[in-house]
């Protein structure tokens, strides 16, 4: 009897978070997984854990998506995968700080996993999309690609990359059935602010009907999937976008910034 060949969901980022919450919904769609982040033993868990709940194969690749050489050797296995059907671009991490006082190596990182990391994986895997003829993308951007704000340059314009070159990936690749979609949250309950940078941070000052679980998120990103290239989870957050364009928050949330200083 041969093995059924089932068709192959990288997620990078899958240590944690909304990517560890993607790879769960993939396995329960029946997707094999290919799991990527810099934390091996949490990749394996997770792997094993879902590869016996669903019956689905699962190898996991341990990679820093800040260093160039190790992105293109991860990118030279996903041009070499011919079941890949599903990446969901999901790592990622934020630097508080202003510009001169926040660390440059850090924000450099940032940079290379955010923009450089995000345009080189979608360009290898975009030919085996086309030649599949059907897939997806998924580019975990955030509402902050509307917004500015000091201490936050850095990361507000990286997301702005990945919101606008998400939207354009889906005009490219539409044509050969394969969608694309910017995913966009807002204040999501994961371990993102669980670093140094954010540890004078207090998740108690953003009110608790702002943040969202990652379960929530992947699902509503999963309903919209092809239907149109930006999802921003949550009414409240599609609210903050409207107000963004016309930098009312970005005002508002300078002026928090100052009075906490006082």
């Amino acid at each position: 009897m041969e093995e059924k060949i089932r068709p192959v969901a990288l997620v990078t980022g899958a240590s944690s978070g909304i990517g560890e919450a993607y790879a769960v919904c993939l396995a329960q769609k029946g997707y094999d997984l290919w799991l990527v982040a810099r934390r091996g033993d949490r990749l394996e868990a997770l792997g094993q854990k879902l590869a016996e709940a669903y019956g689905i194969a699962a190898k996991f690749t341990v990679c820093d998506l800040s260093n160039r050489p190790q992105v293109g050797d991860l990118c030279a296995q996903i041009a070499s995968q011919p079941q890949l059907e599903v990446l969901v671009h999901n790592a990622g991490f934020g630097v508080n700080g202003e510009i001169g006082l926040a660390e440059v190596t850090k924000l450099q990182s940032m940079i290379d996993v955010h923009v450089s990391s995000t345009m080189a994986l979608c360009s290898a895997a975009a030919p085996g999309l086309r030649k599949r003829g059907k897939g997806a993308v998924v580019v975990v951007s955030s509402i902050a690609g509307w917004l500015t704000g000091s201490g936050s340059a850095c990361y507000c314009a990286t997301k702005a990359f990945e919101l606008s070159f998400a939207q354009s990936l889906a005009k490219e690749l539409k044509p050969f059935g394969v969608a694309v979609q910017a995913l966009c949250p807002g204040y999501t309950k994961t371990e993102f602010h669980d670093t140094y940078e954010y540890e004078h941070w207090n998740r108690n000052s953003v009110p608790k009907f702002l943040w969202s679980t990652p379960e929530e998120v992947v699902r509503q990103s999963w309903q919209q999937l092809g239907k149109k290239p930006v999802c921003v989870p949550g009414w409240l957050n599609r609210l903050v976008i409207a107000v963004g364009r016309n930098a009312l928050v970005s005002r508002l949330r300078e002026w928090i910034r100052s009075a906490r200083k006082r």
